[in-house]
């Protein structure tokens, strides 16, 4: 409910009131305003996704016979006299979409009809289809604020409108992500599209004073009501009510995952006492969605029911305007005179008023619109030749996989990638089809502006040349004209699309049978599975590649070889490095060798090869302990970081080889020594005093 003053509460409450009301038109700079002194009993309706009013003005002073009023933004307001004065509450705004002069004996009218922001919306269209992968992110939040913000694409050109989100709404929609499941398709309304996604939750849209869409999660239950009726003194008083008591149909529901979505999810959720209900009107609905978890499912059946619930609910009452209802209103409603209350939102809100005329009609549920929606369609079937709703469908355009359908009798055969439209069979031009008779073999298929070249009998060609197009037969020496008997063969036959070239593009996907060889030449009997490509019909089919020092061969495998300085095979850290030829890091030499390190070790028939102190020695913890290398002096170096450790088992003959930098000591105190009985050194050379500790022997 919208916020009142304190005074206009209480005002329009009393038992005598004052009513006002008024209308005011904007366009531009122009702005007209109608009170109740011009408007004579006129009609304004909210409901859920549509707000219209119809303002009759008098007009026998002529004062209007000169407006124009279509397109003008309007605004009705309604108020009653306070002690503080005049105070109105303006409703949500409208547009003047027709108007309409009349004259009879006894008065001249000029009659607006109005709309407003949801049938608007209603009438704006998909300018393209919008259908996200299955690996799309947008929460039904996300949807919701571009369908309405006119930034998702099939609405960029429609007026932008603004998304408050009022607190408490159902956080499912900053959650849920319909993903694929959720589609809009070329002309398809802007407001069924909001419709359907918001149906994911438990919100619903509210089109409000402000001109904003606020989207909310109804208050259902509870004793915190946005209006009470009653028959007491100094209370909104109601005239007369009704109230059905009504079975929810669907009274349970599923929410579950497509069939071939995996893994598969699963949720239910069902109207209080739905157990105990006869099985006869236990009726459940089932719904297919995209799904995270059962959680979400459950979720998302939840707010279905409580939708459902609030839909089915039926009753109405007839009051004083109340100037500040809304629709989804939760309301309390009590009969002193029947001993009963009955609480229940707003579904509608019917007002009339003018002379002598301030009445409110309201509606729990939206039990009245779907009524009215029945009786369109029974419309439909009386008036038309669309029998038993739709049940024989005729379309202007479809477009359909049919690949599950299966032949019918006698007229009626499968068509693949086909568009069917009011004028037939569409194909593109310049691309080539076959067409396969009832009986018959394949025959090539053109659509063009020029005869196709090399036809073979019985080929078709489309002639664009001509309004409507031609279809032509080639009867082996010209293209003739098809009779009536053998265009309807034609319109039998079962159409497919050649495909063309070893490449998946925009023109569709083409193998290589009856291609002629283009730009990019052909590839035979590709076959692409899960796991592997298959590029040949034989295990072995000779050399498949032989360029630049590399060949690929089915009999020997892969090959490389050098020549001419060439290098048949080079590493590089960067895709720039290998293109600036800078950085190699490994490479097969026209020598013969494999390097590496940019050639400081090679690999040949001599064995490894290090170049420079390239050997080096860490300890488990990564840490450097030492390297071994050849110095230029022609000695084998040991160099430790602390101390040169030698093993008892080391190569006696070593030390002749090695120069040592740091220290040269056992492995463990006392142990090791240098030399043994038939393995002596022939001398010890030190630079300084040759230390022996004492006690220790010593042998001449």
């Amino acid at each position: 409910m919208r916020e009142l003053t304190t005074t206009l509460k209480t005002a329009q409450q009393a038992g005598a009131l004052n009513p006002l009301y008024k209308i005011v038109l904007t366009k531009g700079a122009s702005t007209y305003t109608y009170e109740k002194d011009r408007i004579l009993p006129s009609a304004h309706d909210e409901e859920l996704y549509s707000h219209r009013a119809t303002i009759v003005l008098n007009n026998n002073d002529h004062a209007l016979d000169s407006l124009n009023l279509k397109g003008y933004d309007a605004v009705i307001s309604y108020g009653v006299v306070t002690k503080a004065g005049e105070e109105y509450s303006a409703t949500a705004p409208l547009v003047v979409n027709d108007q309409l002069f009349t004259s009879n004996p006894n008065q001249l009218t000029c009659v607006l009809e109005l709309i407003g922001m949801p049938n608007l919306m209603a009438e704006d269209q998909a300018s393209d289809s919008y259908v996200p992968g299955a690996d799309d992110t947008k929460t039904v939040k996300d949807l919701v604020d571009a369908i309405v913000g006119a930034t998702l694409a099939p609405f960029s050109t429609c007026v932008a409108y603004e998304t408050v989100w009022d607190e408490g709404y159902d956080s499912l929609a900053s959650s849920y992500r319909p993903r694929d499941g959720f589609r809009i398709y070329t002309s398809g309304s802007r407001l069924a599209a909001l419709r359907r996604v918001l149906d994911f939750t438990a919100n619903v849209p509210r089109f409000e004073a402000d001109g904003k869409l606020h989207i909310m999660k109804p208050v259902c239950e509870g004793t915190d009501y946005d209006s009470e009726y009653s028959l007491g003194a100094g209370v909104h008083n109601f005239f007369r009510k009704a109230y059905k008591e009504t079975l929810v149909f669907p009274g349970r529901i599923y929410v579950k995952s497509y069939d071939d979505d995996d893994p598969s999810y699963l949720g239910v959720a069902q109207v209080d006492g739905y157990d105990s209900l006869p099985d006869k009107v236990k009726k459940v609905d089932y719904i297919q969605a995209k799904l995270e978890s059962n959680e979400q499912a459950a979720a998302i059946a939840e707010a279905l029911i409580k939708k459902a619930e609030m839909g089915c609910a039926r009753g109405d009452a007839e009051i004083r305007i109340n100037v500040g209802s809304e629709v989804f209103d939760y309301v309390k409603i009590t009969d002193s005179r029947q001993g009963d209350t009955r609480t229940g939102n707003l579904g509608y809100i019917h007002r009339r008023f003018g002379p002598d005329k301030w009445v409110e009609t309201f509606g729990f549920g939206n039990w009245l619109e779907m009524l009215r929606y029945q009786a369109v369609l029974k419309g439909l079937e009386t008036y038309t030749d669309i029998d038993n709703y739709f049940s024989r469908l005729r379309v202007g355009s479809l477009y359909a996989y049919l690949d599950d359908i299966k032949d019918g009798p006698d007229l009626y055969i499968r068509q693949r990638s086909l568009h069917l439209d009011a004028t037939g069979v569409y194909v593109s031009d310049n691309t080539l089809y076959a067409i396969r008779l009832p009986g018959e073999q394949e025959h090539n298929l053109w659509k063009a502006d020029s005869a196709p070249t090399n036809p073979e009998t019985g080929d078709f060609w489309i002639d664009t040349n001509y309004e409507p197009n031609v279809v032509k037969i080639w009867d082996g020496d010209s293209w003739e004209n098809a009779t009536t008997a053998q265009l309807g063969e034609f319109n039998r036959g079962t159409i497919l699309r050649r495909l063309k070239s070893s490449a998946l593009t925009a023109d569709g996907l083409v193998v290589l049978d009856e291609t002629q060889e283009g730009t990019y030449g052909l590839t035979k009997a590709t076959q692409i599975q899960a796991g592997f490509i298959l590029l040949s019909k034989t295990v072995k089919d000779g050399l498949w590649y032989n360029e630049s020092g590399v060949a690929i061969d089915a009999t020997v495998g892969i090959g490389l070889y050098g020549g001419e300085g060439l290098m048949a095979f080079r590493t590089y850290p960067t895709l720039a490095d290998y293109l600036a030829g800078t950085n190699l890091q490994c490479y097969v030499g026209t020598d013969g060798k494999i390097y590496a390190g940019a050639g400081a070790v090679w690999l040949n028939s001599d064995g490894i090869s290090v170049k420079g102190e390239f050997i080096t020695f860490y300890d488990l913890n990564g840490v450097k302990r030492g390297l071994v290398y050849g110095s230029a002096a022609g000695a084998m170096v040991v160099a430790g970081e602390e101390n040169v450790i030698l093993a008892p088992d080391s190569d006696k003959d070593i030390i002749a080889l090695l120069t040592i930098h740091a220290a040269m000591r056992p492995n463990a105190d006392g142990y090791g020594k240098i030399g043994e009985i038939g393995y002596e050194f022939y001398g010890v050379y030190a630079k300084s005093r040759l230390k022996i500790p004492v006690g220790t022997d010593c042998y001449d």
